[in-house]
């Protein structure tokens, strides 16, 4: 019997609902399953990397703000087409507050993806799960050249390898690595990520990760050559912890998620709390 069972794959796909793109499972949905996840992620932090030096919000916005909070509700999507393809969306609506230097509020970047597993463990026991993933950032309605920008405010295509093996009815590992090609001057982004999951009682489970995102440029903000407008195009990185806890039950699954910025690059140093529900039919 597989041990990602129908209950531990909605768990993971509603620790993936508050992942707008990076953060997917290798392990796909059942054929002809229709996964619907609701979520919410508070994030906040009170310092930020200007290019690798960390300072207090308030010095970087001369007291204009003494933190920096972003809250995103998202409604995700997955559906299994088969065996081995799957498609996903993901819709989002963000709101960012700095005080009195920025605020913004608007829909956010929309997410299409699909999944395709080239390689299954539970049928060739030699190898891992492998599944490879292609997916559209379509940009919200926002303005990006902001200290308040929800994102990017350009369309990206992504390209991932997810990997993922059962070693034990409740130990799984996995791992995968992509790349975010953004239209405009926006730099192309390239992203890790490994991950432990965790089966300690019936219908529950926990979730270990690292994951780090960087991309391609050098221009830092405050840098010759800088400016408001060119907000999109700094040298954005993020390293972060990332833990979850989930449970489900019958045709239903409930998550809380945690994540924390442990190093960076023009970026803010925060901490993100998040609360998702899926339901499949």
């Amino acid at each position: 019997m597989k041990r990602i069972t129908r209950i531990s794959a909605l768990v993971l796909a509603g620790v993936s609902a508050n992942v707008l793109a990076e953060g997917t499972s290798p392990w796909l949905p059942i054929p002809g399953q229709l996964s619907v996840s609701v979520g919410y992620a508070d994030q906040s932090g009170d310092s930020a990397y200007i290019g690798t030096q960390e300072l207090d919000i308030d010095q970087i916005t001369g007291g204009g703000a003494d933190e920096f909070e972003r809250e995103t509700s998202t409604i995700a999507l997955s559906y299994g087409l088969s065996d081995s393809l799957a498609l996903d969306a993901v819709v989002s609506y963000a709101e960012v507050d700095s005080g009195r230097a920025d605020s913004d509020r608007g829909l956010g970047d929309s997410l299409l993806g699909l999944s395709w597993r080239v390689s299954d463990e539970y049928v060739q026991t030699q190898l891992p799960t492998i599944t490879l993933r292609v997916g559209a950032i379509l940009k919200g309605a926002y303005n990006g050249a902001r200290l308040a920008s929800i994102g990017k405010d350009a369309n990206a295509l992504e390209f991932a390898a997810i990997i993922g093996k059962s070693f034990t009815p409740w130990l799984s590992l996995s791992a995968q690595a992509g790349v975010q090609d953004y239209d405009d001057d926006v730099p192309t982004y390239y992203f890790y990520e490994l991950g432990a999951h965790f089966t300690p009682a019936p219908g529950w489970s926990i979730g270990l990760g690292y994951a780090e995102k960087e991309g391609d440029t050098d221009l830092d903000i405050g840098e010759p050559g800088f400016s408001p407008a060119r907000f999109q195009e700094v040298a954005e990185e993020r390293s972060m912890v990332k833990a979850s806890v989930g449970y489900g039950f019958g045709n239903q699954g409930i998550a809380l998620l945690f994540s924390q910025v442990v190093d960076g690059r023009n970026t803010v140093e925060d901490d993100s709390l998040g609360f998702s529900y899926t339901y499949a039919f």
